[in-house]
């Protein structure tokens, strides 16, 4: 498994439609349906997809017999605790062997030695109202929040701080090799879609705390989100910042993130038209968009220097 923590979101395709409201934010799914009785699937999701019909990510993560998994659910509901997690492990013939189920919002479960495949449904316990953000599940514990911090620290003077790319379906595994370049590091990565742009209360403070403790912080990032983050922090912090030259508009990123605070647009507007960072990384123009996403380009940061 390549990947940190997979993260699932609403399966359009698969929901119970009959009497339902649904309404698609850009990070949640609201869905109302007061007929509904207790016991019926909300959403159903499966390990098996068709990507040359659909040109759709895998729903469900493909898992290794007999390893312990974990899994946070990152939903509310009216009334609360009304809707749980049902997974239901099959053989090779589709036959159902076990089933799990999870009912708080931190779980696990371990994957079957004779197991093929799996479903997992979104169940209703009296539910008649959902807010749905995304499932994850990991291979480690799962930590509650929005970001992880992932040390490669060794001891200096000087410290990187490297935004992890959003893939938007996965937070992948980093390796030592992987940012080597870069030094002594703390790199961060999020399980939000696009990664909130990495504009957050939780990483200010923890740069406004690394200052004392370092004569030079460098802000890092290898993609169009990252670029964001270095780029505001760049003008919040005064911190050095180095990007790439893929771009995303301060139009797309308010379209995308709609909680953003006037303060947060002043430094936003600032960053762009004042830009003080370094581009490092020269693509070939290549448009920035979902797809694109998908790819880690983490190894870029064997070229960077700097």
């Amino acid at each position: 498994m390549d990947y940190k923590k997979y993260i699932i979101y609403w399966n359009k395709r698969n929901f119970y439609k009959y009497g339902s409201q649904l309404t698609f934010h850009h990070n949640s799914v609201s869905f109302k349906n007061s007929l509904m009785s207790p016991g019926k699937s909300i959403v159903f999701w499966g390990t098996s997809l068709n990507y040359q019909a659909f040109r759709n990510f895998p729903q469900l993560p493909l898992l290794r017999k007999g390893h312990t998994y974990y899994l946070a659910a990152k939903f509310e509901t009216i009334p609360a605790n009304s809707a749980y997690i049902k997974l239901d492990f099959k053989d090779n013939l589709g036959e159902s062997i076990k089933k799990v189920y999870i009912k708080q919002q931190l779980g696990s479960f371990e994957y079957p030695e004779d197991a093929h495949s799996y479903t997992m449904e979104l169940m209703s316990a009296g539910c008649e109202q959902i807010e749905f953000q995304q499932v994850e599940i990991s291979e480690t514990p799962i930590i509650w929040g929005d970001y992880e911090f992932m040390e490669f620290l060794r001891p200096s003077d000087e410290l990187t701080v490297l935004l992890i790319e959003p893939n938007h379906h996965a937070i992948p595994s980093i390796k030592q090799k992987q940012v080597e370049k870069l030094g002594n590091t703390m790199a961060i990565a999020s399980s939000l879609w696009g990664g909130g742009f990495f504009i957050s209360d939780e990483i200010e403070q923890y740069l406004r705390d690394m200052k004392d403790k370092y004569q030079k912080i460098r802000l890092v990032s290898y993609g169009a989100y990252g670029n964001v983050g270095v780029k505001y922090y760049n003008a919040l912090l005064g911190y050095s910042g180095y990007v790439t030259d893929e771009e995303l508009s301060l139009a797309e990123i308010e379209t995308e993130k709609q909680d953003l605070s006037e303060s947060e647009r002043k430094i936003l507007l600032r960053a762009y038209q004042e830009p003080q960072v370094k581009v490092w990384y020269q693509g070939v123009s290549e448009e920035v968009g979902f797809v694109k996403t998908l790819v880690n380009g983490i190894n870029r940061l064997q070229e960077f220097e700097i």
